[in-house]
């Protein structure tokens, strides 16, 4: 039997309503994001913008920095399944016209820094030194000759940092004061950890910056949008603090963070020196860090 005019009106009229109300909840929930986005990028943008204007970085070479890196994640990270990445599709998907996009793909890597593969090597012979049995007795590290009978300095540098002169790491941590001379010629570590010390070493520290905000970030990601995986541990233990207590709770806080990550550092060390690697590698490990901010508007 053919349905009444008024019940496909009313039938009809209650689709469109429902469609629409699962559009216009769509849209909230994709305003709420954007809104949410916003907030956190401008979060993470404000310290950053400082960095590149204490250094003299424009907005447009910035800006120039950023197109490259759209365009290199969006042709790298966001292909179709089963399908070649093409221009055109980068072009929607980051709103570069496609000739811009063509520029950027092939333009010259921006972020290129031999200083900080330097400071890389130089942490890697200071990290054997202090976990590597051949070259400690018991818990203390050795007193090393530069070269000779081994366990010696060089051979140390051959094992964590093979393919650079074993001169250029003694210089190295010699600036940074890292190691000294003994009476007896041999070389002491005087202290287990890379600490910058000058102008030259703001290479260094922003090498860091670029790894240990990347590495939050993406466990971040892989938190939010890797559904069906373990998620990855990220924490933080914040408080609004008297002023008056600051400076007892801040070295209290960054001697547990020294611990967690020379107790980390150690296990790791240990687990994968007696394990031979199989096949694929990949980077992990544990960042701590201690930071103080503006207090936090209090909730009622």
């Amino acid at each position: 039997m053919e349905k009444p005019d008024y019940l496909k009106y009313y039938l009809l009229s209650s689709f469109f309503v429902n469609i629409i109300t699962l559009v216009n909840s769509a849209e909230q929930k994709s305003s709420q994001s954007r809104s949410a986005i916003a907030t956190a990028a401008i979060k993470i943008f404000s310290p950053l913008v400082r960095i590149l204007l204490r250094n003299g970085i424009t907005y447009k070479t910035t800006a120039e920095w950023l197109r490259w890196t759209y365009a290199m994640v969006a042709r790298d990270e966001f292909k179709l399944p089963g399908r070649k990445q093409s221009k055109s599709r980068i072009a929607v998907l980051t709103g570069l016209s496609r000739v811009e996009v063509d520029r950027l793909l092939n333009a010259p890597d921006p972020h290129t820094s031999p200083a900080i593969d330097q400071y890389h090597r130089a942490s890697r012979v200071l990290d054997g030194w202090v976990h590597d049995s051949t070259y400690k007795n018991g818990d203390s590290p050795l007193d090393l000759s530069f070269e000779g009978t081994e366990p010696s300095f060089s051979s140390l540098v051959d094992s964590y940092a093979g393919g650079v002169p074993p001169r250029s790491i003694l210089d190295e941590l010699q600036r940074v004061n890292s190691i000294e001379k003994t009476t007896e010629g041999k070389i002491h570590l005087k202290q287990a950890y890379f600490v910058a010390r000058n102008d030259k070493d703001t290479l260094y520290q922003f090498g860091i910056l670029g790894f240990a905000t990347q590495s939050l970030l993406e466990t971040i990601d892989h938190n939010i949008y890797q559904e069906g995986k373990s998620t990855r541990l990220q924490l933080i233990a914040s408080n609004n603090i008297p002023v008056e207590m600051l400076e007892d709770i801040k070295e209290k806080l960054q001697e547990y963070g020294r611990k967690c990550v020379v107790d980390a550092d150690s296990f790791m060390f240990d687990k994968t020196n007696n394990t031979p690697a199989s096949g694929e590698l990949k980077q992990a490990g544990l960042s701590v860090y201690y930071f103080e901010n503006p207090p936090e508007e209090q909730i009622d």
